[in-house]
């Protein structure tokens, strides 16, 4: 089958092609309503389900960031399925035929509602972690998400059998107008008023609506009786029709999309490393990648690539000049650069594919080359990186590979307003353009890594150990799980569990007390409080990460040298405990980190009340808060008090001698617990009433992690 477009110019570059012209709208104001109403709730419902759905996983996967990366690699996937499921209906089938084919989906698809998984699709800890969450979203938002996905162009076409104008595209950045509606919402509406069940409730309800009001849609159809779409144009100038579209043409429909989504799964993960895994740090640089498609496609007039590409710029040099930053400004200022580099980026290459979109009677074909474009960014994000690198060098990669498209588009475009292309100028520059990425990426590949012994990457992330004049670090993005001194101090322990530290002074006045002691550590490490062990005591080590324990047996000698017998258990420190049901810990650790956060579901009254469960009588939880960005001390006091036991916030400083770090731990125990009137544990602080009724609440079904986080 051949296709058509408009003439190449010959003035232009071969991805070039005229606009074609408009035509007289035959649809009347009531028809367009129902066009614009399921194009709007299709595109909510489609990104609404993304952070509800990825919420309800997300704590049976240790809250890390590659949860998200790989729910949009699972969503951008099923979004080109949907795009090719439309543009096959629109090609192979009559208009009736594909309204019945489109509503019977549907009507399947609200069949399988809800989409919050069953307890009983909880992990175990054996399963390989990104094929297991597909699979689990396969099963519950498969149906409906393939459904809603093709919505956007499906509906496009069916307003082309009696519109074939370029009107016709501005729909599509309605869709992302109500996509970019159903993100902001999420975090700042949703969020803090709905429970999870809820949520997935609601979402549901919605679904059944979209299905009546995508039905009014349908049934025009009915109506309909040629097989393609009616040609008009006012233009008294006959426009000659080429047999097909261009491979180059074809090649940036892929290639640019891949691009900006490459771009929005790198800087997110990025950030999410190394702030914490919020939502609306999901949410935000997604929400900027569907305002430059709303901004792209609404009218060529907003599309000035050159302006874009100084502003961009600027945010590279803010991000690789960041260490000149202050302190108290450096998070801000990372995080308003990266969004500002993401928006400048997706700006360009969105603005490129809007600039070549072809007739409206080719657009299932467009969109879904553009959404494979998207599809495959994804994949080299969440699959082929952590397959074929340890560390998270497509960062640097994809920056580099930026600029020199921020290069090429500032060259090649000759005016600051309308974009008009001398190609052949930027051809001349092609070796400059070329020296300009391959200098940085020759540095990137050969790197500094001098002082990384080992490197290691999986679904939870990166680790490396690195070495200097102190000893041994074990990294995770950028947080620090512990180190190891070198010679005679190497079994001493340090960073953030030092013996003046508060689990360092719990653990040794329960030493005192008992001959023996049973304790359970959530969050591995380097195992440094493994030091802590006497012959008689006993410790339960979880950990989720398998990588982790690798290298703590590997790299350091904090376990081999224990005394203590030691008992390693590989999966999420809460499922791991639920199934622990005989134990009884004279001291329980909660020291499970997540790019610098405690997970979310470790911190509800139901976690707090296993916790519990899980104590001795006289047992002690001690609970690691020491944070940069998030204030969890109010949260743990209100979570404790109102389960009626006792806590305190024990603070200590770091010595540098001896590689110790600040560190803010809270004790927790039974009322009248005798460690209280110990002096060791007499600087420890306990929030006022007023405090504790300020402080958040959080359940399974209702936290907020925007709720913690601190004040800039």
């Amino acid at each position: 089958m051949t296709t058509q477009t408009s003439t190449v110019s010959n003035t232009s570059t071969p991805l070039d092609h005229p606009i074609d012209s408009p035509a007289e709208s035959t649809v009347g104001k009531t028809s367009i309503f129902w066009f614009a109403a399921s194009t709007l709730l299709g595109a909510f419902l489609v990104f609404q389900v993304q952070p509800v759905i990825s919420k309800c996983v997300l704590p049976w996967f240790g809250g890390t960031p590659a949860v998200w990366t790989t729910c949009m690699l699972f969503f951008q996937l099923l979004l080109f399925g949907g795009y090719l499921y439309a543009h096959c209906l629109r090609t192979f089938f009559k208009p009736a035929m594909q309204a019945v084919i489109h509503l019977t989906l549907l009507s399947a698809a609200v069949l399988l509602l809800p989409i919050q998984p069953s307890d009983a699709w909880k992990p175990t800890g054996s399963e390989t972690p990104t094929m297991y969450l597909l699979w689990m979203l396969l099963a519950h938002v498969g149906l409906p998400y393939f459904v809603l996905s093709s919505t956007g162009p499906l509906v496009q076409a069916w307003l082309s059998y009696q519109d074939s104008s370029d009107r016709v595209y501005r729909l599509y950045a309605l869709s992302n107008a109500g996509s970019l509606v159903a993100l902001l919402s999420y975090p700042f509406v949703v969020e803090p008023v709905l429970s999870v069940s809820q949520q997935s409730t609601t979402w549901s309800l919605m679904l059944c609506a979209f299905l009546l009001v995508i039905g009014m849609v349908a049934i025009k159809l009915f109506r309909v009786k040629q097989d393609s779409p009616k040609v008009e144009s006012t233009s008294d100038t006959p426009i000659a029709l080429p047999a097909s579209v261009s491979w180059k043409t074809r090649a940036a429909w892929i290639g640019f999309p891949a691009m900006a989504s490459t771009m929005l799964l790198v800087v997110t993960n990025h950030v999410c490393q190394d702030v914490a895994v919020v939502p609306f740090l999901w949410v935000l640089p997604l929400s900027l990648y569907l305002l430059s498609f709303i901004i792209c496609f609404d009218s060529p007039q907003w599309y000035r690539p050159k302006l874009i590409a100084v502003v961009t710029i600027f945010a590279v040099a803010a991000i690789e000049l960041k260490d000149l930053i202050p302190e108290h400004l450096k998070l801000v200022s990372l995080v308003v650069s990266f969004m500002v580099f993401l928006l400048g980026i997706c700006l360009m290459c969105h603005g490129e594919v809007a600039r070549l979109k072809p007739p409206a009677r080719l657009l299932t074909q467009y969109y879904t080359m553009l959404s494979a474009g998207g599809a495959i960014g994804g994949l080299i994000v969440a699959v082929f990186c952590p397959m074929l690198f340890d560390s998270f060098i497509e960062l640097p990669v994809s920056m580099i590979l930026a600029k020199g498209l921020i290069f090429v588009l500032f060259v090649a475009v000759k005016g600051w307003q309308m974009p008009s292309y001398d190609w052949d100028r930027a051809y001349r520059m092609r070796y400059f353009a070329a020296a300009l990425v391959a200098a940085p990426m020759i540095g990137v590949i050969n790197g500094s890594g001098d002082e990384t012994v080992a490197s290691e990457r999986n679904f939870f992330g990166m680790l490396r150990v690195l070495k200097d004049d102190d000893g041994l670090h074990l990294v995770h993005g950028s947080t620090i799980h512990g180190m190891q001194r070198t010679g005679q101090h190497a079994q001493q322990p340090t960073t953030y569990y030092s013996h003046v530290s508060g689990v360092g002074r719990a653990t040794q006045l329960l030493q005192q007390r008992q001959d023996s002691l049973e304790i359970g550590v959530v969050g591995l490490g380097c195992g440094v409080l493994t030091t802590y062990g006497r012959p008689t005591d006993h410790f339960d080590l979880v950990e989720i990460n398998p990588a982790v324990v690798d290298i703590a047996k590997t790299h350091f000698s904090f376990m081999r040298e224990s005394q203590a017998e030691l008992t390693h258990h590989l999966g999420d420190g809460r499922l791991v405990l639920e199934r622990m049901t005989d134990k009884q810990f004279d001291l329980l650790v909660l020291d499970a980190f997540s790019s610098d956060a405690i997970p979310a579901h470790l911190l509800t009254i139901e976690a707090i009340e296993l916790f519990r469960s899980r104590l001795a009588e006289s047992g002690v939880l001690a609970i690691h808060v020491s944070n940069s960005h998030l204030d969890l001390a109010p949260l743990v006091h209100r979570m404790v008090s109102s389960v009626g036991m006792t806590a305190r916030t024990m603070r200590s400083d770091g010595d540098e001698d001896l590689c110790t770090s600040k560190a803010v731990w809270i004790l927790i125990t039974e009322p009248g617990n005798e460690i209280w009137n110990s002096e060791q544990l007499a600087d420890g602080t306990s929030p006022t009433k007023a405090e504790l009724r300020s402080a958040p609440f959080w359940t399974d079904q209702h936290h907020n992690l925007v709720s913690v986080l601190r004040a800039w």
